[in-house]
């Protein structure tokens, strides 16, 4: 059985420095600090253009959200597995490449691989630029259900394309109760609507959120939010605030837990780091307070680096359990 098995888009991230984010449109649009949007390949490329002028480029990085998460529980110690695809090109094998530890046999291979652009200001915020590509062709077919049932977690990201989409509610709706969903609707899956999204909410054990994205679902703080998110099923929420740390809620217990304070190089990717430090307290079946503060410790080594350069081994757990 695995630790852990993730379910989610996988991108190459192009990560590039600007000095301000108001300077990058997409879409029309300003760019937000934490934001996520999705783009044609047309708008993607006119990113580049003015990225030529208002960015340096930084860094190129394996990335997704699920993916980063399972390679964070493989230096963990934890059994990782993974259910996506990406393309049959160069992109491709690079992502492959830089999924050492984690079993990629449920990858499936076609088209081209997906990318994103990574915007970051001087204070280390981000946006991220998404296209999709073969990221969009994975479709409920392509899933090995026993594969998916035979782990102890299986971590749920956002897809951008329907398809995915509906692969993953489906997955989610197929599965019983001895595996633990844990969900990451990312603000992809969240502009999607609690209709859309209910199911997968409803059968999730525990759902990572940030406060942004509870504002988009729910209209409400991230107090108020989480609470209404509690009653869609989940057993454990956890709401991510960034600097200021992370708060959890259950039917039992509400806290907060501050963040651990180090110079940020790239905030990309903390969430996920987080979650894999929660996940692996869990795992260890450590009480929801320490799962929190493994959380902010493994999120505050990630982002002392670039990408995945600076995620944290086994040695997160010294002392701990």
């Amino acid at each position: 059985m695995f630790d852990f098995i993730g379910f989610g888009a996988l991108n190459v991230d192009l990560i590039y420095v600007v000095d301000d984010l108001s300077n990058i449109k997409v879409c029309g649009r300003d760019c937000e600090p934490g934001g996520e949007v999705f783009c044609n390949i047309g708008e993607f490329n006119d990113v580049q253009q003015l990225l030529k002028t208002h960015g340096k480029f930084v860094s190129r990085s394996p990335g997704g959200s699920a993916a980063n998460t399972a390679v964070a529980m493989s230096r963990l110690g934890y059994k990782a597995g993974y259910i996506g695809q990406v393309g049959e090109d160069e992109n491709g094998d690079f992502l492959l490449e830089n999924m050492a530890g984690v079993d990629t046999s449920r990858i499936k291979r076609g088209g081209e691989a997906g990318v994103t652009i990574v915007l970051l200001d001087p204070n280390g915020e981000r946006t991220i630029i998404v296209l999709p590509n073969a990221n969009d062709d994975f479709s409920y077919a392509d899933i090995d259900t026993n594969y998916a049932a035979d782990t102890k977690f299986l971590h749920l990201t956002s897809f951008a394309g329907e398809t995915p989409t509906e692969a993953q509610i489906k997955l989610a709706q197929a599965l019983g109760n001895g595996v633990k969903i844990s969900f990451d609707p990312g603000e992809i899956h969240t502009q999607k609507g609690l209709v859309k999204m209910m199911p997968v909410f409803k059968k999730s054990h525990t759902v990572f959120i940030t406060d942004r994205e509870v504002r988009l679902l729910t209209g409400e703080d991230y107090v108020d939010g989480t609470h209404e998110i509690l009653n869609y099923g989940p057993e454990v929420v956890v709401c991510k605030l960034g600097k200021i740390g992370s708060y959890v809620l259950t039917r039992k217990e509400e806290f907060g837990v501050p963040a651990e304070e180090v110079k940020a190089i790239d905030k990309t990717g903390a969430g996920d780091v987080y979650a894999a430090g929660f996940i692996g307290g869990m795992i260890k079946k450590l009480p929801l307070m320490q799962c929190a503060q493994l959380g902010n410790k493994a999120a505050a080594t990630s982002i002392t680096g670039w990408g995945r350069e600076n995620y944290p081994d086994q040695s997160l757990f010294s002392g701990v359990g």
